[in-house]
């Protein structure tokens, strides 16, 4: 226990380090959370979970000095639990995300104190001491690093009981609910990013590439039988598309193509209307 608590804090310290510096991208879960799975000795396990936490966080984005949740954070320790203690993704994301909301509060207080110093390198600055400057500076860091450090180590250390016995304790109904909620998450966090980036010019892509994973990837659903009390579904992959699959593609490609020529046809208008100004100035 105590090398994976090390591991975890050496991991939050890199990656809040890279955080420091700017967006280095490792701050993401696709990033750190592959990074601690291969240093736990799950890799296999760290990948998924870095992808699934990925698609939960995908439409969370600080800008400025606001954070909407501590995404790193969350991801990081509900990725470690569930790897430490051998349980599914699906608590790995229940866990990452009221963890998240949590790192925000420690994230904001943590500003608070850096902000508050300020006027010392004002002051340094000022009086041109540039020793001064430079050595409260690594102080700052240094104690940014420790700080997050000491709470991954600490977190694992003690903590790991505690929320073993925390999901022990959940009764088996709330443990499915909890599933079936995590499953949605990832499709909140795509949901979010299509608020910010969506355009009726470019919905036919985003249902082509709907089209290529749902009927190209996956197999089909063949039949459903009731195993302890929850349903299994069967499935086999099939070469052969269905005509509402086809019908689906092919209206996508319809839509494309009157996307092109509706393009073409505002660029000619344009263009005559252009040309007309020029007529009328020169006959005047």
């Amino acid at each position: 226990m105590l090398m994976n608590a090390l591991i975890v804090g050496l991991v939050v310290m890199l990656a809040k380090f890279f955080d420091w510096w700017g967006g280095t991208a490792f701050q993401r879960p696709i990033a750190c959370v592959s990074l601690l799975g291969i240093l736990l000795g799950h890799p296999v396990e760290g990948i998924i979970m870095a992808a699934q936490l990925e698609l939960v966080f995908l439409g969370n984005v600080s800008l400025g000095g606001v954070m909407p949740s501590d995404f790193t954070l969350g991801s990081i320790f509900g990725a470690a639990f569930a790897m430490i203690l051998g349980t599914s993704i699906e608590e790995a994301i229940v866990l990452a995300v009221p963890i998240s909301m949590l790192g925000t509060l420690l994230y904001s207080s943590m500003k608070i104190v850096v902000t508050s110093i300020v006027p010392k390198f004002e002051s340094y600055i000022k009086h041109k001491n540039i020793k001064g400057f430079k050595r409260l500076w690594l102080i700052q860091i240094i104690c940014f690093e420790t700080a997050y450090f000491l709470l991954g180590f600490f977190a694992i250390l003690a903590g790991t009981d505690a929320v073993k016995a925390l999901i022990s304790a959940i009764p088996s109904w709330v443990q499915a609910s909890m599933t079936v909620a995590a499953g949605m998450l990832p499709a909140v966090g795509m949901a979010l990013l299509l608020k910010s980036l969506w355009e009726t010019s470019s919905a036919a892509y985003y249902f082509a590439g709907f089209a290529l994973g749902a009927f190209f990837f996956y197999n089909n659903t063949t039949g459903a039988k009731l195993v302890d009390g929850a349903i299994q579904l069967t499935g086999a992959s099939t070469k052969m598309l269905s005509l509402v699959q086809i019908s689906f593609i092919g209206a996508i490609v319809a839509a494309l193509v009157i996307y092109s020529e509706l393009r073409k046809t505002k660029k000619e208008t344009v263009t005559v209307s252009n040309g007309d100004e020029s007529e009328d100035f020169f006959n005047e």
